[in-house]
Order: structure tokens, then C-alpha cells, then sequence
């Protein structure tokens, strides 16, 4: 009688415990590099319309100054007080001028618009016209150059409340005021804070060199 030999093979079947998490780690880093990809798009795209906004409003003031002879100023009267003392006060002022009769906003949106230091004055809310990252823009009316404004701005990072001491900014090659015979529009940027590298305004910053 022959007898008959059966070899026995094992099949593999699925993945071991390392392949598995070799895995889970290759998503991982796939995973990671694809959010922050993500993330930089947006944040290129949120610093080309907030570059857009400053230039249609620098447009919209070029007609405030046509109609009535100079740009809106960037501070408050003397007499003028309000809950939220100077904070913001520049964009504030100069929302409080282009907002009001005839000039209805002179075309910008409602959208823009925020009240970051949540102030009022005469029971109505100060409002601010604000970046893609809803930070207030700075704004400097000429005769302010030189002036120390406080904004209140929310650092992207801690997500913290910061006041930044903001100053006009001069000319990278000539030293005079950028926009000396008119106004600077300024944004903090991606960070979320005056006076670094990631500032966007209308005129040439320091940075671009």
C-alpha cells in the first residue's frame, strides 16, 4: 500500500502588526502634507484678496477725496468718545465717513465690516473694515504720519486678543512717508500681527527688497 504524503502550506493571509502601522504611518505623513499644502493655498489666496481689498478700497477713497477735497481722516474728534477709547480708531473713522449719507460705503459690501474691540459710540457700534483673517486694517490719513495708533487684533497662532502699537511706514529707498500725499492702508497678515514681515499694504513694504 503507498502511502501518500501531504505537504502542508501555510497561506498568508492580511497584514502583520508592523506592516499595519508602517501603514497608518505613511497615511499619516501623507495625511499632514496634504493639510498644510491645503493651508498655504489658503493662506495665498487669503493674502491676494486681502491685497484686493485694500486696492478697491484705495479706489473707492480716491473718490471720497474727489467729492469733497481731501481723504477721510484717521482719528477722532477731540470731543468724540466712545466705549472703546483709540483703539481702531483709524479704520473706525474712516468707516464712520465713507458709510454715511451720500456715500453709502461708495460701493464697498457690509460683508467687510466687523467690530473687533467690540466698541460703540452714541449707542452704535464702531465698525472696522477688516482683512481675510477678520483683523481690522490700519488706516492713516497723511496728517497722522508719525502718530502711534493701538488696533486689537487676534494673534493666528495663540488665537489670543493683542493690542499693536501701529505706526505709518516710510519708503524703503527714499525714506519718506509711502504715500506721502495721501493715505496707507495696512494689513497684519497671516500672523495676525503689525509689524512683520507678512504686513500687506498699498504702497511698497520694506520686505519687498
Amino acid at each position: 500500500m503507498k502511502l501518500r504524503t501531504f505537504c502542508k502550506h501555510t497561506a498568508r493571509s492580511g497584514f502583520t502588526l508592523i506592516e499595519m502601522l508602517a501603514v497608518i504611518l505613511i497615511l499619516s505623513i501623507l495625511m499632514a502634507a496634504l493639510v498644510t499644502s491645503l493651508a498655504g493655498a489658503r493662506d495665498v489666496a487669503n493674502e491676494e484678496l486681502t491685497q484686493g481689498r485694500i486696492t478697491e478700497l484705495g479706489i473707492a477713497l480716491g473718490t471720497y477725496e474727489g467729492d469733497i477735497g481731501d481723504y477721510p481722516p484717521s482719528h477722532f474728534d477731540a470731543g468724540f468718545s466712545s466705549s472703546g477709547g483709540a483703539t481702531n480708531q483709524g479704520i473706525e473713522a474712516l468707516v464712520l465717513a465713507i458709510w454715511k449719507a451720500p456715500f453709502d460705503g461708495l460701493g464697498q459690501s457690509d460683508d467687510i465690516l466687523g467690530n473687533k474691540d467690540d466698541d460703540a459710540a452714541s449707542g452704535q457700534p464702531l465698525l472696522e473694515i477688516l482683512d481675510m483673517w477678520n483683523n481690522p486694517i490700519a488706516y492713516f490719513h497723511r496728517s497722522d504720519y508719525g502718530q502711534v495708533h493701538t488696533y486689537l487684533t487676534e494673534d493666528n497662532e495663540t488665537g489670543e486678543l493683542v493690542e499693536n502699537e501701529v505706526v505709518a511706514r516710510k519708503h524703503p529707498v527714499t525714506g519718506r512717508w509711502a504715500n506721502h500725499q495721501k493715505f496707507q492702508l495696512i494689513s497684519a497678515g497671516i500672523d495676525g500681527l503689525f509689524g512683520t514681515a507678512d504686513d500687506i499694504g498699498n504702497f511698497k513694504m520694506q520686505e519687498d527688497e
